[in-house]
């Protein structure tokens, strides 16, 4: 697949070929002559926005759209993600699933231009280098994914992922049943040794329950909720956290060489697991308010004000390999280095494992059986 057009967004003074934004130095670098300038700083300040307003009319919400000139987009027909590239890049495959099926769109639409970013830190060298041992470490990995991980670095792309910021203030009212618990001395009967009926007492723990209320006020700040659905929400959590106090204003010249997401979660439903997100944590924190030793009937009941959002890209290394059918996922944080992925099991190794443990426990039992207890004990200890 080929760009219809090259556009150099930043040609490099020296030389004339395009300069790519370097995560190792945080600069723009020329790779034919090593030329290297820092990416434009503007005084924009990183605002935060008026939910409510934008919710009530999506007009207020800022209207600016795209990722700068020399960008285009491709959208996976597998998986429906749509990436923004460089609009020279050739790519023939889907950073999210690893399918072929890329095919160029002239304009999307849906793409809200970002107002602030974090610029990726860690270079391809460092990810691929967590990509492969990650992947090539555990002895139930199948040998064929092991191949996989001998060629990382072309399995990494770095991508910049949506997400949306919410904050907010919450005053809740909880009540609850409060419990307490104390312990009464309770008489039973038993069979002793002789196989006489004997009178015998015990320590019983019950429960004493107490109605209970209060109030709780709590401030949000920065509720990050991924604008994408081409990476499951847990899997993306599962590299937390993004460091927002290091949010830089967008500038094209951050996305330079990288490939960026488009948004595909609206503000709206941005919103909805925000909120999902705060109302776990007040529920939370309002049972830890409960007095006494357990609770239970919780009921809390919260009003929200002050509600800001920011629509923002994170960077985030990102490896998709095709397995027995499915596709599995790596992660790893463009800011932090945190690594996480997925990765399937060679289930004739598990079978082999458990043949060979069961066969061991046989032997074990045989001995024992035998009466050669410090034979089988030997070997017990050998499993451990």
């Amino acid at each position: 697949m080929t760009a219809e057009g090259t556009v150099h967004k930043f040609p490099c003074p020296q030389c004339g070929a395009e300069v790519d934004f370097d995560a190792e130095h945080g600069t723009l670098l020329c790779a034919y002559c090593g030329y290297k300038s820092t990416v434009p700083v503007t005084e924009q300040a990183i605002l935060e926005y008026d939910l409510q307003s934008a919710l009530r009319d999506m007009m207020a919400a800022p209207q600016e759209t795209g990722y700068g000139e020399g960008k285009r987009s491709l959208k996976c027909e597998s998986c429906g993600a749509v990436n923004t590239v460089d609009a020279n890049v050739i790519s023939a495959e889907c950073a999210f699933c690893g399918s072929n099926q890329v095919v160029p769109l002239d304009q999307v639409t849906q793409v809200i231009k970002p107002e602030s970013l974090l610029p990726f830190q860690v270079d391809q060298r460092r990810a691929a280098d967590e990509f492969r041992a990650w992947l090539g470490r555990g002895f139930f990995r199948p040998n064929r994914v092991k191949e996989i991980a001998k060629d990382a670095s072309a399995k990494l792309h770095g991508v910049y992922l949506p997400f949306w910021t919410f904050d907010a203030y919450t005053s809740s009212w909880w009540r609850a049943e409060a419990g307490y618990h104390y312990y009464v001395t309770e008489t039973y009967t038993a069979t002793d040794d002789q196989g006489k009926q004997v009178q015998r007492t015990r320590q019983v723990q019950k429960t004493r329950w107490e109605p209970a209320s209060g109030r709780l006020q709590l401030r949000f700040d920065d509720i990050l909720v991924p604008a994408t659905e081409s990476v499951e929400r847990g899997m993306i959590e599962r590299i937390y956290p993004f460091e927002t106090g290091a949010l830089v204003p967008y500038e094209p010249g951050y996305l330079s060489g990288w490939a960026a997401e488009a948004y595909t979660v609206d503000l709206k439903q941005g919103w909805e697991t925000g909120q999902q997100i705060m109302d776990d944590r007040v529920y939370q924190a309002c049972a830890r308010e409960v007095p006494g030793d357990t609770h239970r009937n919780l009921q809390v009941n919260t009003a929200y004000s002050q509600m800001t959002y920011k629509h923002v890209l994170f960077p985030v290394w990102l490896a998709s390999y095709r397995y027995g059918g499915k596709v599995y996922h790596f992660l790893v944080n463009g800011q932090t280095g945190e690594v996480q992925g997925e990765a399937p099991v060679s289930w004739i190794k598990v079978m082999l494992v458990v043949v060979l443990v069961i066969a061991v426990l046989a032997v074990v039992f045989w001995l024992l059986s035998q009466g050669e207890e410090g034979a089988a004990l030997n070997i017990y200890r050998a499993l451990l």
